[in-house]
């Protein structure tokens, strides 16, 4: 697996993935009405977003979002016929290093608030904390950057 960054080549690739994932599915209409759109893509990476692509069997395999001036992932989402093979927890690792690498302290995403979904248990194994703020249907989680705590005497 290969994980690199995003151009507005892989537009296509990301809306695909976007609109194939089984949980927080939207259809390319529905991320129109919020503002995702290709032409946004572009915007963002010239906005200095951080977007990644995995690479895996040739294919594109899934993408990750993050936006260091809010410290925020934004997404990571996998294509279903990815799914088990590590491509989450490759992207969610470059996307945090990243983060924090920008000065981020605690960077932050929300999820759809069913617990049943699956990115509950994800984010938990990988050491997001649950702050149980919820908005329309999504709540919050969190990570503090682990260098700050080698320094941490309180």
């Amino acid at each position: 697996m290969k994980i690199r960054k995003a151009s507005t080549s892989d537009v296509s690739a990301i809306f695909s993935i976007r609109s194939r994932v089984r949980e927080n599915h939207l259809s390319v209409d529905q991320l129109a009405e919020r503002g995702i759109t290709r032409a946004a893509f572009g915007k963002w990476i010239a906005d200095g977003y951080g977007m990644w692509v995995a690479d895996l069997d040739g294919a594109a395999a899934g993408f990750a979002i993050a936006i260091p001036r809010e410290a925020t992932l934004w997404a990571l989402f996998v294509d279903p016929d990815f799914e088990g093979r590590g491509v989450g927890r490759a992207l969610l690792r470059v996307a945090e290093e990243w983060l924090f690498a920008q000065g981020c302290n605690d960077i932050s995403l929300t999820t759809d608030a069913d617990p049943k979904i699956r990115a509950h248990g994800f984010y938990e194994s990988h050491g997001w904390h649950c702050t149980g703020d919820a908005d329309k249907g999504q709540v919050e989680y969190i990570k503090s950057n682990p260098t700050l705590s080698l320094f941490d005497f309180g």
